[in-house]
């Protein structure tokens, strides 16, 4: 329902917004071929995958001195909130018991960082398809990507770690590592070692990234794609499926890894054959891209 609200918003002001060629397509400079469908066709999207892992999970690897203090930021900061979860627990839990409204609205803002955040990027590419808009569907193309990618980080995060969901044993932060993943698969601890980081935030985080990023001419959309996207992560934390340190740290990776997928998009130069005349003479060249919009 967001995604549909989102786009309508940004169809419906095209007449004053960005200018628009024949059939819907955005307008470009004369004499200047239009930029390459970065988003379809198998091939090419695996490939563009199979890049993004590589740059993804070779990231570690390629640490600058400038990436030092905010590592170090990110890492005090999860520190101290790993500290305060309990009692961070405690205060959440009270207050949804306290406001009715928090209980019935948890579980449905929850499924924004699940399939509502799938139908999202499925919804943006389909109207991209309809109403012929390169952005729109590049937004769907790479948000399915950052999705799945943010999917196998987490995966890996949560098998690594093992740490207990606070709902186990009256809310008793345990961390039992590796072995975790090994006791997921005992159907009594079935999602019981899988609480760090969240998903769902990890997910919700993902989506807005690259939308905020796709729109961000939009002052508005970036504003909304992260406020639908933090609700998700409170909704983890006052449903009890998630703790605060969670919630941060999945915030943290969805976004980190959809600017990965986006800037990579972007960056990947594509050479496209232009044919080109003169007075005398016919001749093909070639011009280079790095994702829509040119270079």
């Amino acid at each position: 329902m967001a995604a549909l609200i989102v786009l309508a918003l940004l169809h419906v002001p095209l007449a004053a917004g960005e200018p628009q060629a024949s059939g819907g397509a955005p307008a470009r400079e004369e004499g200047r071929p239009a930029a390459p469908d970065a988003s379809t066709g198998l091939g090419r999207a695996a490939r563009d995958f199979a890049s993004d892992t590589g740059r993804i999970w070779s990231s570690p690897f390629r640490i600058k001195e400038r990436d030092i203090a905010p590592l170090l930021v990110l890492a005090s900061a999860t520190a101290i909130l790993i500290a305060a979860d309990e009692d961070i627990r405690v205060a959440f839990r009270g207050y949804a018991e306290r406001h009715e409204w928090v209980r019935d609205a948890g579980p449905v803002i929850a499924q924004m960082g699940s399939w509502g955040a799938a139908a999202t990027a499925g919804i943006f590419y389909g109207a991209g398809l309809v109403f012929k808009d390169p952005r729109a569907r590049d937004t769907g193309a790479l948000a399915a990507r950052a999705i799945v990618q943010t999917f196998l980080v987490d995966f890996f995060v949560k098998g690594m770690t093992g740490r207990q969901r606070p709902y186990y044993e009256d809310g008793e932060d345990r961390w039992s590592g590796p072995a975790g993943f090994f006791a997921r698969f005992d159907p009594a601890n079935e999602g019981r070692y899988d609480s760090f980081p969240s998903g769902h935030t990890a997910t919700a985080f993902s989506v807005a990234t690259v939308v905020a990023l796709q729109y961000r001419h939009r002052p508005w959309v970036p504003v909304l794609a992260y406020a639908l996207a933090a609700a998700v992560g409170l909704s983890r934390v006052t449903e009890d499926r998630h703790w605060m340190s969670d919630v941060f740290v999945g915030a943290v990776l969805g976004h980190v890894i959809a600017r990965l997928v986006v800037r990579d998009h972007r960056k990947r130069r594509r050479l496209v054959p232009v044919l080109g005349c003169s007075r005398r003479s016919v001749f093909l060249g070639f011009h280079y891209f790095s994702g829509p919009g040119g270079p």
